[in-house]
């Protein structure tokens, strides 16, 4: 048990008060030797002595607010730990390339709405916000609390400066799994709609990084209306390769299991985060914080208990 005001305890001596002064009733009477010697009425006066001290005690502790400790379980469920690298330069603010339809909604808000969907979903997920343009922007660690990755989220959709630092973003979200004990399946979840360019020395970093844990890699490419196609099969004389096809291969070189989307419309970014729900369902261990246990609900309900009892035992007049 611990206490949340503990200097409360100091006054637990005033328990001894009702030992030291008299609690009987003062009545004058002619003769002492009227009365008999009267057992029944010592033992009940210890005996309010004695509720009186406890109630002392008791009023005392709840003052202190006592609780018990908090403990932790460890459960296994089905999810991951995963870290949401989030492109917050200007074109994100625009509308998708996509049909007439889908076209009207502005990229950062849709992305915004279906990762938040996605991770609602997931109960079991840990979950990291990274948001990026000319630098990364550290948003929130990998954690569960929900509230605190949605307003991340929030954070991170806000539009910024025309420059998309991929680097920059995807070292900040490898660091954040060396900031906590891995307990399953990890994954970068790469959200641009432009590649950037990243330097030899962030490269061989990154490599570095990816050599050293086992995490898995997936970009969603939101396509530009001119940028070069992942899938399209061209082939470019070397060193003069888009940088979409430049930064993809570089990601298919890496020690990771990697996977590459592309996105047009809202509806094929949905297709693609739940693609990457189904690969990310594996066992993790969940550790579940049980908080400590109020005991001062149950004191006063005692000290309610003892006051009517000491009540009832005062008003018996014999």
């Amino acid at each position: 048990m611990s206490f949340i005001d503990p200097l409360w305890l100091i006054l637990l001596p005033l328990s001894a008060l009702p030992f030291m002064v008299s609690i009987s009733d003062k009545t004058t009477i002619s003769s002492i030797k009227i009365f008999e010697q009267d057992n029944i009425s010592k033992k009940i006066t210890i005996l309010c002595r004695f509720l009186m001290s406890l109630i002392i005690i008791l009023m005392i502790v709840a003052l202190a607010n006592p609780w018990s400790k908090s403990t932790s379980i460890t459960e296994i469920g089905k999810g991951a730990q995963l870290v949401f690298l989030i492109d917050r330069s200007v074109s994100m603010a625009k509308p998708f390339i996509g049909d007439a339809e889908n076209k009207s909604e502005i990229k950062s808000l849709a992305a915004r709405r279906i990762l938040k969907d996605f991770i609602g979903q997931r109960s079991s997920d840990m979950i990291g916000i990274v948001g990026f343009s000319n630098s990364a922007l550290y948003a929130s660690k990998i954690t569960k609390n929900r509230s605190y990755t949605f307003a991340a989220i929030d954070a991170a959709t806000g539009s910024s400066i025309n420059q998309t630092n991929i680097g920059s973003g995807v070292t900040s979200g490898l660091f954040m799994f060396s900031e906590i004990e891995t307990t399953g399946s990890q994954a970068l979840i790469l959200l641009s709609d432009g590649a950037g360019k990243i330097s030899k020395r962030v490269k061989e970093r990154i490599a570095e990084m990816f050599n050293e844990k086992k995490i898995n890699l997936y970009w969603i490419i939101i396509k530009e209306p001119n940028d070069a196609s992942i899938f399209s099969g061209n082939t470019y004389p070397e060193g003069r390769e888009p940088p979409e096809i430049k930064l993809d291969n570089f990601f298919k070189s890496l020690n990771t299991e990697y996977k590459v989307y592309e996105a047009e419309n809202p509806d094929a970014l949905s297709s693609a985060i739940a693609d990457i729900d189904k690969k990310e369902k594996k066992p993790i261990k969940i550790e579940r914080d049980i908080p400590g246990k109020n005991y001062n609900p149950s004191i006063i309900k005692l000290l309610l208990a003892l006051i009517l009892t000491l009540i009832a035992i005062k008003n018996i007049k014999v």
